[in-house]
């Protein structure tokens, strides 16, 4: 039987880390216990059991193996925009350039500076057959992929897309 941490459990069921831990400390999800103050939770089939609750919606947790891969890329024209904002003001710091590494999951869509994957992964270059954003060129895993912010601090690096978007078309 496998035996896997939090994180990894919130990226199969496609949920946050805090969520994992919530439905951990009440109990429902399968055969998972405390080791030396960390959560192990075994594997059924591939995918840790989460009991269903008896009140509120039903969970939106994923049920079986993910599909798709995780797909990430740098966006040259994000990358073009930043060496202009850098001539005209040379003193801007990193945190004020526009993130350019593109993660994309299913139909979420976030940016950021710096990432780590855990796990095998593969570069895919593809020029006829580009991914719907433009992109001929691009990495593949199905292992978790974490962000890293310019000060290397993972809860505040994962922004999504049109939050980004957003931000940096007022400063313009």
């Amino acid at each position: 039987m496998t035996i896997i941490t939090t994180r990894e459990a919130a990226f199969l069921l496609g949920i946050c880390c805090q969520r994992v831990r919530v439905l951990l400390s009440q109990g429902r999800v399968k055969g998972a216990y405390k080791h030396k103050g960390f959560w192990r939770i075994p594997l059924y089939g591939q995918m840790p059991v989460v009991i269903p609750g008896t009140r509120g919606p039903e969970g939106v947790w994923c049920k079986r193996l993910r599909q798709a891969p995780t797909r990430i890329h740098v966006n040259q024209k994000k990358i073009q925009a930043n060496g202009k904002r850098i001539n005209t003001d040379p003193q801007m710091t990193p945190e004020q350039l526009i993130p350019v590494v593109s993660m994309k999951q299913g139909k979420h869509n976030y940016l950021g500076y710096q990432m780590e994957i855990h796990g095998p992964c593969r570069i895919v270059y593809k020029p006829y057959h580009p991914l719907s954003c433009g992109a001929h060129l691009w990495i593949e895993t199905y292992h978790p992929v974490q962000f890293v912010d310019t000060q290397f601090k993972p809860a505040t690096a994962k922004r999504a897309y049109k939050y980004v978007e957003n931000q940096y078309k007022r400063k313009f």
